[in-house]
């Protein structure tokens, strides 16, 4: 098992811990009723090998993609996203043909450079399906907005995942505490 325990065990007393920011307790999992259509502009990212490339142009194979937003210094709801996700990436370790990606796109591209993205992603041991993205500081709001998410302070992002593909655009919303075998389901079911 890859994802280290204490992770996991950090994860689940999240909210016992002191916190960086006004968060509420993780809600239970929400599935929208419906596809989203969303219309991504091609926005340059950064991943946390510095490889840069648009948003949409370097996802638009059509293959699957659960996204989902975060920032490293975040002491709460982030842990509990990369340790849904954790299971989420471990659970198709063995899948080496599977196209899923996970994408984990800062809210904080001030302080998220790609050298703490990429530490962040060694820390959980992240496969290189889990890409860990960067737009620069002045494109982030519009790529936040595009996905239909308040660019307002970091502290305060919320605890969603989208579940779809780059090159329709159609997405299903994910909101709280996730469950890893769900998002894979809807994952499966876009391909």
């Amino acid at each position: 098992m890859k994802t280290p325990l204490f992770l996991l065990t950090l994860a689940l007393a999240a909210p016992a811990l002191a916190h960086d920011g006004p968060h509420s307790a993780p809600a239970p999992m929400q599935v929208g009723r419906s596809t989203e259509k969303i219309v991504l502009p091609d926005i340059a990212v950064t991943d946390q090998t510095g490889k840069v490339q648009g948003i949409v142009s370097r996802y638009a194979d059509g293959a699957p993609v659960i996204v989902s937003f975060l920032y490293t210094n975040c002491t709460e709801v982030c842990l509990m996203t990369q340790a849904t996700l954790s299971v989420v990436d471990e659970e198709l370790a063995g899948q080496k043909a599977d196209p899923l990606k996970i994408l984990s796109i800062t809210v904080d591209p001030a302080r998220d450079t790609p050298e703490v993205l990429a530490k962040a992603a060694a820390d959980i041991a992240a496969s290189p399906r889990w890409h860990w993205l960067r737009a620069n500081a002045a494109e982030t709001p519009v790529l936040l907005s595009a996905f239909g998410i308040d660019a307002g302070p970091i502290e305060t992002h919320e605890n969603v995942y989208f579940v779809g593909d780059m090159a329709s655009g159609e997405f299903i919303r994910v909101t709280g505490d996730a469950d890893p075998d769900a998002l894979i389901a809807l994952a499966r079911a876009v391909q």
